[in-house]
Formats: structure tokens, sequence, C-alpha cells
């Protein structure tokens, strides 16, 4: 019999912001605090139960779980005995591999909506919320779907200007406030699957906002309730944007199995996705293939070029409105950031930089964000692989436009700019960059 996944168990983890590993360490805390006997689990364990190979632990381990995810019943974790159920699971089981058998998957995308509530700050702006509770009993219409495709939008348009750390408190309370409206009546079937597409459209958009502003853990959980809505709403071009966001947050983070596994995740029936979207899937896919080095060097090539062909066939008339600020420039960048890490593991540099000079003689007005960091990559790159001299150049112009830039990515590229310029600290003009780029980062600090 085919396993299926425990995503509820998943998705409570991820709720409790807990690593596999984590979770296995807290478990087996909270079973010696009951029994005197620590646990023997580790993280392969709690991986073998959220892939559904085991799914009945022990009643202690059991019992220690509802109380370290704080949930009342084994159902709530996906847990059930295997010989209760085998009959109830065989029959299921082809409509979850199918996209999930609906009440499962509401299930889980209550967790996750919930999960999603939870994420607020210090300060939480809480007259969001305070608003979508006052109005959780109402009906939502067509008027409340263009009012947060708006807002999407707006918060997007905020990111490209002025990088995620200045709006990310903001987006992830209009985002809170937002999931809490997931079992709201609807006008209608037709309504109910344009809101699901709406706010999986403004959970990516804060998903972004926060892993730009270095947030990663929330940009995460907010990147997965896109998934999840975008699947309720049967849009696969924003789940396949979402699940490319979480290979872009992988990449970021140097997860380079979790990057692979989500980029070709997002390519699942690519046939579905208008041209457009395919190319910048196919761009993230490609930064995934670049991270692992030169043995996928051919691979992320022949993804870069994809991405090139698709989108030399786009026409705006079928494409997603929240995709109409993909133009050329931003193609060429993450074509070259993809190429980028190919050039820093012994591959040829000169793919990476055409590309990425290309994006910024072509970013416009309203993109700074997307121009500081095409600009510090290109420092960086030309730092390690090529003149220093006029890495410093380049690294120079990167940081004027940073400006009002506040970018947890833009920082990152400096840092790697930063050090590369270790390996020539004998040319003063190199000591002099490495300073003045410390002395941004601070400020960008406090």
């Amino acid at each position: 019999m085919t396993t299926t996944p425990n995503d509820r168990l998943r998705a409570a983890r991820e709720a409790a912001d807990l690593t596999q590993e984590q979770l296995a360490e807290r478990t087996n805390a909270q079973v010696q605090a009951a029994t005197g006997k620590p646990g023997a689990m580790d993280a392969d364990y709690v991986s073998k139960l959220e892939r559904g190979i085991h799914r009945w632990p022990n009643k202690t381990y059991r019992a220690a779980f509802r109380e370290v995810l704080e949930t009342g019943a084994d159902r709530d974790l996906g847990f059930y005995s295997t010989r209760a159920r085998a009959v109830t699971v065989e029959r299921t089981s082809p409509r979850y591999r199918e996209g999930g058998d609906d009440v499962e998957r509401q299930a889980f995308l209550r967790v996750l909506a919930g999960s999603v509530a939870g994420l607020t700050f210090a300060d939480p702006l809480g007259e969001f919320a305070a608003r979508a509770q006052a109005g959780s009993g109402r009906q939502i219409g067509q008027a409340d779907v263009d009012q947060v495709r708006e807002l999407a939008r707006m918060f997007a348009s905020q990111d490209h200007q002025y990088g995620g750390q200045l709006s990310s408190r903001a987006v992830i309370a209009q985002l809170g406030a937002t999931a809490e409206l997931i079992d709201s009546p609807f006008a209608g079937s037709r309504v109910r699957d344009n809101w699901f597409s709406a706010v999986a459209e403004l959970a990516d958009t804060a998903a972004g906002v926060c892993f730009d502003a270095g947030e990663h853990s929330q940009a995460e959980r907010a990147f997965r309730f896109s998934v999840g809505c975008a699947i309720k709403s049967g849009d696969w071009a924003m789940k396949a944007k979402a699940l490319s966001g979480l290979a872009n947050l992988s990449v970021h983070l140097d997860r380079k199995d979790d990057a692979l596994s989500f980029a070709e995740e997002a390519l699942v029936r690519a046939d579905r996705l208008s041209p457009k979207v395919g190319a910048m899937i196919h761009t993230r896919h490609a930064r995934a293939l670049g991270l692992v080095g030169a043995s996928r060097a051919a691979d992320c090539r022949t993804a870069v070029a994809k991405a090139e062909d698709l989108f030399a066939t786009s026409t705006p008339d079928n494409e997603p409105t929240w995709l109409a600020h993909y133009g050329q420039a931003h193609l060429d960048r993450d074509a070259g950031r993809a190429l980028f890490f190919l050039a820093l593991n012994g591959g040829g540099h000169e793919q990476a930089r055409q590309r990425l000079e290309a994006a910024i003689t072509r970013f416009p007005d309203g993109h700074s964000r997307g121009k500081a960091l095409a600009k510090a990559n290109l420092a960086a790159l030309v730092m390690a692989c090529d003149d220093p001299r006029e890495a410093v150049v380049l690294g120079n112009d990167a940081l004027d436009a940073v400006g009002t830039v506040r970018s947890d990515r833009v920082n990152d590229a400096l840092n790697r700019l930063a050090e590369a310029a270790r390996g020539h600290r004998t040319v003063p003009e190199v000591r002099e960059l490495a300073h003045r780029v410390r002395r941004t980062l601070r400020s960008q600090a406090g």
C-alpha cells in the first residue's frame, strides 16, 4: 500500500516553528518528564512519521507529541492505527495523491492559516486583526477579493522600491488578519476560488517581503500557506510561484537538497504555466542547480536557456497580473544570479557577468532593490573571478545604489563582496571598499 504523507504532523511542527530535530529533542524530554526515562526519537524518526512510513507511535510517544505541539487528540497530528484504518486509507489515498482529500486538505489549510495568523512581531498592528475578527461572520464577496489583490500589489510595489525591512510588520499583520477569514461564508463558488487565489497572492507577497527582511521562518510559513491556498483555488501559477519562492529561500540558506526539491516540485505540470511564469520558475530551478556546483553545471545552463526561450514567447495578455513587473531586466538578473554560483564554483564567469550587466542597464525606475541587488552581485562576481580594481569601482557603485533600500538579500550580496575582497587585502582600494561595505552594513543593522 502506498504511504500517505502526514501533512497534519508536519503542519503542526511548522506552526510551532520547530525543525524535525528540535521536535524530537523536545518530545524526548517530555517522555522523560512523564516516565522518568528519556525518549529515543531523532530527526530521522520524525521524518518517517511525516512521510507516513510510521503512523502510530506508542502511547507514551503520542502523548508527548500532543503535549509539545499543544494538540488535544491523536487525529489532530495525523496519528491513527494502521490496522483500524487500513480500509479507509486504501480508499482515500488515490484522491489524496491527486491533490488531497477535501477534509484532510481543509484541515491542513486551517493549521497553516493558524500558523500564519500567529506570525506577529513586537508590534503586531492589532487593528488589522480587530477588523477581521469583527467581520468574521459576514459573507465574502468579489469586492473583498479585489481588496486583497490590491493590498498584495501595494506591498509588492513597496518591496521592489525599498526592500522588505520597512514593510514586513505591516504585511504580516494584514496576512494574519486575512487568514482568519478562510472559514467565512462566500457569495458563491467562484468568489471562494478567487478569494483563495487572492489570499495565496497576498501570502506569497508577504513571504517575499519577509524573506527580503531576513525573517526567514516567517517567510517559509507564509510561502507554505500560499501553496495551500493556491491548491485550494486551483491556481497553478501561484502554486508554482510560491514553491519556487521556497526554492529561492532554500538557496539563500544554502539548503541544496531542499532548493532542488522545491524547484522541481514547482515545475510539476509545467504545461499549465504561461510562458513568463515558466521562465521565472526555470530561473529559480537554475539557481538551485547552480548552488549544487560543477556536477550540475550543464543542467543549470540548460535551465537558463529554457527560461530565456520561454520568456521570448510571452505576451502580456496571457500572463497573470501579479507578474506584470517581471521584465527582461528581472530575467537577466535571475539568470545572472544562477550562473553566479557556477562561477564561484570554478565555472566561467562571463555569462553571469553579461546577464548581470544587461539587468543593471535595463532595470526601470521603481525597482531600486532589483538594481542594487544586481550591482552588488556583479561587484562580488568580478572581485571573486576577475579584476579586483574593477570590482572596487563596481562595488562603490553598488553601495551608492543601496540608498533607501533596506534588504537582507542586498546585504547578503554585499557580504559576499566583502568576503571576496579578503583575497585582495594587499590592494589599498580593496581594503577601503571592504571598510565601506562594513560601515554600510552596520548602518543598515542600526
